[in-house]
Order: C-alpha cells, then structure tokens, then sequence
C-alpha cells in the first residue's frame, strides 16, 4: 500500500467517526461508507478473485459493511470514554470550592481500560496507560499511612523525614513493611484502617472507604 493510499484511508476513517462521535448517529451512515470505501482501498490487490461471480462480490461486501459498523461502535465507544474526562473537568474549571470526587475519575478510568481492552489493547499497554493515575492514588494512600504512623509514634518524627516532599513516594507495600519492623514502630487503628484501604485499591484499583476521599 503506497503513501497516498495509507493517507486516503486516514482522512476517509477518522473525519466521518469524528462527525459520528460529537453530532450523533444521523452521520454514522456515512462513518460505515467511509469505512467500507477505506477498505476497498486498502484490498484492491484481492479484489481481482472476485471477477465474473458477483454472488462473491455481494458477501464480501456485506461482509465488509458489517466490519466497518463493527468498527465504528467500537470507536464511537473509545471517543466518548476519553471525552466524559474531559467534560467533568470542564464542567467544574473555574469554580472555587468544586471538584471531581476520586471515585468518578477512578472510574473513568476503568471504562477506558474496559474500552481500550475491547479494542485489542494487551493487559501491559492498558497498564501503561492507566499508569499514572493508579500511582499517584497509591502514593496518596502510602501517605495517609505513613502520616499516621508518625502520629502514632511520638518521639521517632525524624524517620518521616522528607515526607511531605514526597521523598518516601514510589513505596511499594513490601518496603513499607520493612520500614514498620526495622523501625520498630507500632500500628494505631487508625493506621490498621488505611493500610486495609492501601491492600484494597492495589487489588480492586477501587476506593475502599470513599467518604474518606472527598477532598
């Protein structure tokens, strides 16, 4: 397939899902044509087994049309879960005091991955993706617990050192563990609670108790 072709079949995909996406299912018509005359395109070097038996041609093009709204939906679904982040944040951008609790963005997040699996994605990519998110959430659990670990132990401030920096981020549990018993530290309840809240998200990537996330 030549440069031109490859560059046809980008504009005769993308413009049309583009319209399908943000005016409605009036243009998915012509999202599905565009789609089958992309793909025309891309198989014009097979399309020579097909002289003098017509009843070939009709399957495969119905074949063809079928793929092409298969892939349109499937586009069209990928297009609105990256565009509902993008809404909510708009829908609260300059307004004090207001903000998109955790749990909505962390399901954001999960219906794209959801998406981006049905696409194809491999769990490594849809991890890469989701990557950030899900670190900077687990760093903020690490926090809570290490915040009241200190609290819980009057005298020894000193190993917290460079906590609010962010010096202890990037902890994984087993280090926080080792932390816990070369320090000799004890664990509140309060601590017990946030580290059953840390072992719930690593598992669930969920909220374990969301009311204590609301700001």
């Amino acid at each position: 397939m030549n440069d031109l072709t490859q560059k046809l079949i980008v504009a005769l995909v993308l413009v049309p899902i583009l319209l399908s996406i943000f005016r409605g299912a009036k243009d998915m018509g012509i999202a599905a044509t565009a789609i089958c005359v992309a793909l025309f395109f891309a198989n014009l070097d097979k399309f020579s087994r097909f002289k003098g038996g017509a009843g070939g041609i009709e399957a495969e093009l119905r074949t063809a049309v079928n793929e092409a709204y298969a892939a349109i939906e499937q586009l069209k679904e990928l297009g609105l879960s990256l565009s509902s982040p993008i809404v909510d944040e708009l829908a609260v951008s300059g307004r004090m005091l207001q903000y998109i609790h955790l749990k909505y963005k962390l399901a954001r997040v999960a219906k794209i991955a959801e998406t981006l699996k049905k696409l194809g994605a491999s769990e490594k990519e849809i991890e890469e993706v989701c990557s950030i998110i899900y670190e900077r959430v687990t760093n903020d659990h690490m926090r809570r617990v290490l915040h009241s670990l200190r609290s819980s132990n009057p005298g020894k401030e000193s190993l917290f050192e460079g906590l609010e920096d962010g010096k202890m981020d990037g902890w994984d549990k087993s280090k926080l563990e080792k932390f816990i018993k070369d320090s000799g530290l004890k664990k509140s309840e309060q601590t017990e609670e946030w580290i059953r809240d840390l072992d719930y998200f690593l598992k669930n990537r969920k909220l374990r108790r969301e009311e204590q996330w609301q700001s």
